[in-house]
């Protein structure tokens, strides 16, 4: 914006008892664009054809009251965006202690019970390979023959061996062979107990045991 021969060093104030010097800046707030506006106002004759035009002057008070609408619209907003974080943190809270699908791979065991969601797009022979935190094979879990479209899947969370396993994550392979030997395409969900919610950098996301999952990660809720 044009200001005339008025440089930012106008901001500079000096009194009776001394002088003191701002530090410098790169940034211009609606205070000091205000001081150097008047400054300028001060050393110059809007009559004089040397000085700067009367219509840029204004066009100058007119960016000011600009800056000073953009200012308070941003204060605004920050305070909106606070307000449904909140209320949707609010909202989100009853969902604790319900089960929610969210798009993934994994048994999520809870109280010897797991399930997950598996989407078929042809008829497919399944087999579950079952992993630790560890990446190592804690059981195989045969599903037969399951039809196109949505099957619910359970795992009742025992090892190879009958023994039951700790509550917690494991991550699941999918083998699905259609009748030629082929791999047919799926899409796969798990049901998960939402635990708690929390705000991180400014969105809400579930808890479910020691996983978190944002709310567009949920495709489901049951009752």
């Amino acid at each position: 914006m044009q200001t005339g021969m008025i440089s930012s060093s106008a901001a500079t104030t000096t009194t009776a008892t001394g002088s003191t010097n701002k530090a410098p800046s790169n940034t211009l707030d609606s205070n000091s664009f205000l001081q150097l506006l008047v400054t300028q106002l001060q050393h110059q004759d809007p009559t004089s054809a040397s000085s700067q035009d009367p219509a840029a002057m204004i066009q100058q008070m007119t960016g000011f009251s600009s800056l000073q609408a953009t200012q308070q619209t941003n204060t605004l907003l920050t305070g909106l965006q606070a307000s449904l974080t909140g209320l949707s943190q609010t909202q989100s809270a009853a969902l604790i202690g319900k089960t929610v699908d969210v798009s993934g791979s994994q048994f999520n065991l809870h109280s010897g019970s797991a399930t997950l969601n598996l989407k078929l797009d042809a008829p497919a022979n399944v087999t579950l390979a079952v992993t630790n935190a560890s990446g190592q094979a804690v059981a195989i879990v045969p599903e037969g023959n399951l039809n196109a479209g949505s099957n619910s899947l359970t795992w009742n969370g025992r090892d190879a061996n009958g023994n039951q396993l700790p509550d917690g994550s494991y991550n699941v392979i999918v083998s699905a062979q259609g009748a030629n030997g082929s791999q047919v395409s799926y899409t796969s969900s798990m049901g998960v107990v939402v635990t708690g919610v929390s705000v991180q950098n400014g969105a809400v996301t579930l808890a479910a045991g020691n996983q978190s999952y944002a709310l567009t990660d949920i495709l489901n809720i049951h009752a």
